[in-house]
């Protein structure tokens, strides 16, 4: 039987943060859903999630290749059979109604592109059982989503896409940094991002210990990052004349000046 949901999650030897992202999976009220886990790196305790953890309608796939989350979820996008996609990384969650709460907007017959709300939970994943150190819930209604061709304000998992929209597309391997911000363009370019009260898409950062997120990484920063908003910028043009300045604004605030046309 067909799945409404496909959940992709990428997965890299994080085995305790694995196996609370698929517990939070576990526990949705609403059950109509199937999760394709890529690994692109498998130790023993990872191992032993998979085998656990996902059940008879789940998919599991050990890739080849270099490291990153890029190809895992393009991979796992390729396996997947429900109506609506959502990627879930490992070292996030999403609250029990969040499902729920999203399967009759996107039951609508316009509905192709959705975003949830956000909550930021800081915490120490050195310590045992990861203790919460902070929680904060964002809302994203009033913002402009037009401002994502300038950069991006919606976290991956607060997304859900209708699957037909996705054909042809996907996330680019070879970015560094951006590349969750380059592929929502691509969506964008198809179907505006629609906001839905409500959700309980949960991001958890470790800010204590450095390198414990990618984004936190020397690959992911500094110059790396300008290059990666250059290619993104290069790759979708802005619509308009006002975002075309409004990326030339942005960049000239980190010391790059180039001309409003570039853009």
């Amino acid at each position: 039987m067909q799945p409404f949901f496909s959940i992709v999650m990428a997965t890299h030897n994080r085995p305790l943060t694995l196996a609370r992202a698929i517990a939070s999976l576990r526990a949705q009220t609403c059950a109509d859903f199937e999760i394709l886990l890529v690994a692109d790196a498998l130790d023993a305790e990872t191992a032993a999630v998979v085998a656990r953890d996902l059940g008879s309608a789940d998919s599991f796939l050990k890739r080849t290749g270099p490291n990153g989350p890029a190809e895992s979820r393009n991979q796992g996008l390729a396996m997947a059979r429900g109506e609506w996609v959502i990627f879930l990384d490992d070292d996030d969650t999403l609250e029990p109604h969040h499902l729920a709460t999203l399967k009759p907007h996107c039951e609508r017959a316009d509905a192709q592109v959705l975003f949830t709300d956000i909550t930021v939970v800081t915490e120490d994943r050195q310590q045992p059982g990861i203790p919460e150190l902070s929680r904060q819930t964002t809302p994203l209604a009033g913002v402009d989503v037009n401002t994502l061709w300038v950069k991006n304000f919606i976290p991956l998992h607060c997304l859900a896409y209708r699957r037909s929209l996705l054909q042809g597309l996907s996330f680019d391997a070879h970015l560094a940094s951006q590349e969750d911000w380059d592929w929502l363009l691509g969506v964008c370019s198809r179907a505006q991002p629609r906001h839905v009260p409500g959700g309980g898409a949960v991001m958890h950062k470790d800010y204590v210990n450095p390198g414990a997120r990618r984004g936190q990484q020397e690959s992911s920063n500094n110059t790396t990052v300008v290059l990666d908003f250059l290619h993104v910028y290069r790759r979708w043009p802005a619509p308009t004349a006002e975002l075309k300045t409004a990326r030339a604004g942005l960049l000239k605030s980190v010391g790059l000046a180039l001309p409003v046309e570039w853009f």
